[in-house]
């Protein structure tokens, strides 16, 4: 009935009409192609075939339309019957006495040449129709056919991927073969190139990884840990990696497959090949090859070689049709994906930051709207706590182009935006808990959400997602040094340093060995400290950055020891070394760093403002980019000076430059804490602990307290001022040594001596008497006095004198 219903209505439609409602029919028929494609997967042929069977159809469709909306009449007969004859034209009339009936049952047969002869008693007679155009192009026939033709293709399709999944004939994937295993890891080796071809050889094999990475069904041999692999082979951890070699570090590292390929040209163009290869016999388990008409086809060959050869490994195909094509998740320029290509390899394998940041702005040179390379970028930037304002425009940047990326990478980018760039700590979670959702072996959200839970102070959160991570890719140095750091916020040395030593081939990472020095100052060990971090500096003299990196944490050092000298000496060469390096903000806030050890350690409040306004003169604020510029930073040592009112006009600017919905959870915290010392540079014991309580929450575990301590004091709250100097001299955090204790661990431990003393607590006050003479015995001679003070009383209190 339906049919019939649909038949009618199409006799009284114009051509036009049915036209227009075909084309309808064909978008709709492709949407929902397309819904399919991402839900359960089409195989790729199947939207082609679609094509030309509405190609053919359209003609088909016009004719009907047209035969059948026109006159019968004029439609000439095509006489099939076999007895010959010529036709009637159609319209002559059937009734040839004129009646339009036929004779009455038992009526004479008409006289006369017209009559028909009777047929023989008892025999039938049927009439044969004769075949006519517009009984040809019916809607019935047309509507029969096309439906017949998409019925073949359906049943064809549905044989297919029954055969594929059951790993049936010629469509079985290697998975479903049992060839492979689900998740399976895979080296992908350096496509082989003629000598003209090498950098974009080297573009491809980045391209497949990058394409390959997405794919749910397989894991990509990270390039960190065929670096280690080929370093234990005695090669360079750079060394090209051939088919053959691939196949040796699969080996090694009990990966079963590697992917090799080759390019070459052909004319103008070029073909690309790549085959899945068993690592044990060199055996081809599958094989795909494409073209590129010229260069600027290249990524999007490389796009499709990767899809096929996904499908063909095992990939659902509507994971493979929700993937991102290449040419958006990297970038349609082949320049910018070789410079890219390089940046990767120098950052993620040879560690070569420097280098891997100049390769990635010249890729974004070429190509602004390269999302990737803008979330490398911010990601680099951001490590090493440079440059505010280029971080956030890297990660602001990956974000608005984030609809060009990977799922994967997409809600990479949102992360980081969120964590780095609007400090919006509850979507950067929920992005990495949703990618984790999608893929639970995903190790840079393992990390990075362990580390969001340790920014939380949630080391026992932390853990098991970095450990997590370092199970995924055991070569992965990142999540090694987060663990590094959970364990030092756990005051847990013996595991730390058991975590190290179970993995030796990721502490030569130079970020690593810097965790372990710190590491080694938290547990008060700074002798030992100081002889890591300068093995660590000489190690990496080439690297500007480890240069000044190296130079303050010396620093650091020697302030906590009271030797002052020595640490405004490597003070001020991180400050000439940042300004070298044209990191001018970065240079100012060293000059703060040196303000406020002459600040807490000697109490010189000119000493520190002298310093201050020299650096400020030589960078003045206005110079920097409003993000860049340490308004915070120096708004804490002008408050701690007694200059409340340039700090609070500090604050004010900071406020009115940068907008709120971008203040990292960082800065918030720092915010809070300067508005605290304001307070107290005022008087206002009551308004200090506030803010400064109010600053207690993000990263840092003890940057609070020795301000919360002086504010309690200032209140006369003198039981609340021991138990926070308490706190804080006892709490472990890694970065201690590096973030607050070279100001206040002297200063700390000697005011409590003094509280516990006048408390009448002698065993305590001996105690921490006896530390600070420790801590400061090779202190320079301004400090000697207070160590002399310190000895004399542990001595006197031990003894019970007064």
């Amino acid at each position: 009935m339906a049919l019939k219903a649909l038949i009618g209505e199409l006799h009284r439609r114009s051509l036009w009409q049915v036209v227009v409602g075909y084309l309808v029919f064909v978008w709709l028929l492709f949407e929902t192609f397309e819904v399919l494609s991402t839900t359960v997967g089409l195989p790729d042929w199947v939207e082609p075939t679609a094509a030309v069977i509405l190609v053919l159809l359209l003609p088909a469709l016009i004719a009907t339309a047209s035969i059948q909306r026109g006159p019968r009449a004029s439609w000439p007969r095509l006489d099939l019957h076999p007895e010959g004859g010529a036709p009637s034209p159609e319209g002559a009339p059937r009734d040839p006495g004129g009646t339009g009936r036929e004779a009455p049952m038992g009526s004479a047969p008409a006289s006369g040449p017209t009559a028909e002869v009777a047929a023989p008693a008892g025999a039938t007679t049927k009439k044969r129709r004769p075949w006519t155009v517009d009984r040809l192009f019916t809607w019935r026939n047309t509507i029969m056919g096309g439906a017949s033709a998409f019925v073949i293709l359906a049943v064809i399709t549905a044989i297919y991927m029954i055969l594929r999944t059951a790993g049936i004939g010629p469509a079985a994937t290697l998975v479903a073969a049992g060839t492979l295993d689900d998740r399976e890891r895979l080296i992908v080796a350096d496509f082989a190139s003629p000598p003209e071809l090498a950098e974009l050889a080297t573009a491809i094999t980045e391209g497949m990884r990058l394409d390959l990475a997405q794919s749910p069904t397989v894991r990509i041999h990270s390039p960190r840990a065929v670096s280690a692999a080929l370093t234990r082979m005695e090669l360079e951890p750079d060394a090209a990696l051939t088919a053959d070699l691939a196949r040796e570090v699969a080996v090694r590292e009990e990966v079963r497959v590697v992917v090799a390929g080759e390019i070459g040209e052909v004319g103008s163009g070029y073909v690309i090949q790549a085959s899945v290869l068993d690592a044990d016999d060199g055996a081809v388990l599958v094989s795909q090859r494409v073209s590129a008409r010229n260069a600027d086809r290249v990524v999007e060959a490389v796009d499709e070689l990767a899809k096929k050869v996904r499908e063909r490994i095992g990939e659902p195909l509507g994971s493979i049709g929700r993937s991102a094509p290449l040419e958006r998740v990297t970038t349609a320029n082949l320049d910018a994906l070789r410079l890219y290509s390089s940046a990767i390899r120098a950052i993620d394998i040879e560690g070569a930051n420097d280098r891997g940041q100049l390769l990635l702005e010249e890729a974004l040179e070429l190509d602004p709207d390269f999302a990737m390379a803008w979330r490398k970028l911010g990601i680099v930037l951001n490590n090493r706590g440079e440059e505010r304002a280029r971080v956030y425009e890297a990660l602001e940047q990956a974000y608005s182009h984030r609809d060009r990326l990977s799922a994967r990478e997409r809600y990479l980018a949102t992360a980081a935006y969120h964590a780095n760039a609007t400090g919006d700590t509850d979507l950067a979670v929920e992005a990495y808990q949703t990618l984790l959702d999608l893929e639970p072996t995903e190790g840079t959200a393992l990390n990075n959400l362990g580390v969001l839970h340790l920014e939380m102070r949630d080391e026992a959160g932390a853990i098991p997602l970095l450990i997590r991570a370092l199970e995924v890719d055991s070569t992965a140095a990142i999540p090694f040094m987060n663990l590094i750091w959970a364990y030092g916020n756990q005051g847990a040395f013996d595991e730390a340093v058991e975590h190290i030593e179970a993995h030796p081939w990721l502490i030569d990472d130079p970020t690593a060995r810097e965790h372990e020095v710190q590491l080694w100052a938290s547990a008060g060990e700074y002798e030992e400290a100081r002889r890591r971090l300068v093995a660590l500096r000489e190690s990496e003299t080439a690297s500007p950055y480890w240069r000044t990196r190296t130079s303050e944490e010396l620093a650091a050092l020697a302030a906590i020891q009271g030797r002052l000298e020595e640490a405004e000496t490597h003070y001020r060469d991180a400050l000439a070394s940042n300004v070298e390096r044209g990191l001018r903000a970065a240079a100012i806030v060293e000059g703060a760093r040196l303000a406020n050890m002459f600040l807490h350690v000697t109490d010189d409040p000119p000493g520190a403002l002298t310093t201050i306004d020299f650096v400020l003169r030589e960078h003045p604020l206005e110079d920097l980019d409003a993000l860049d510029r340490p308004y915070l930073a120096l708004a804490e040592v002008f408050a701690g000076a007694g200059r409340a009112d340039r700090a609070q006009s500090l604050i004010d600017r900071f406020v009115e430059t940068v907008p709120p919905e971008i203040h990292s959870a960082e800065q918030r915290s720092d915010l809070d804490r300067v508005r605290g010392a304001i307070a107290l540079a005022r008087g206002d014991a009551r308004a200090a602990i506030e803010a400064t309580r109010a600053s207690d929450r993000f990263v840092c575990l003890l940057c609070a307290l020795p301000q919360l301590g002086e504010a309690y004091e200032r209140a006369g709250m003198r039981d609340s001022a021991i138990a926070i100097y308490a706190r804080y001299v006892e709490t472990p955090f890694l970065f201690r040594a590096r973030d607050t204790d070279p100001w206040h661990l002297g200063p700390t431990i000697e005011r409590l001596a003094q509280l516990y003393e006048a408390e009448g607590e002698t065993a305590k006050a001996a105690d921490y008497y006896a530390r600070l003479a420790r801590l400061w015995a090779g202190a320079d001679d301004r400090l000697q006095p207070r160590v002399d003070r310190a000895r004399e009383r542990t001595q006197a209190l031990l003894a019970g004198r007064p």
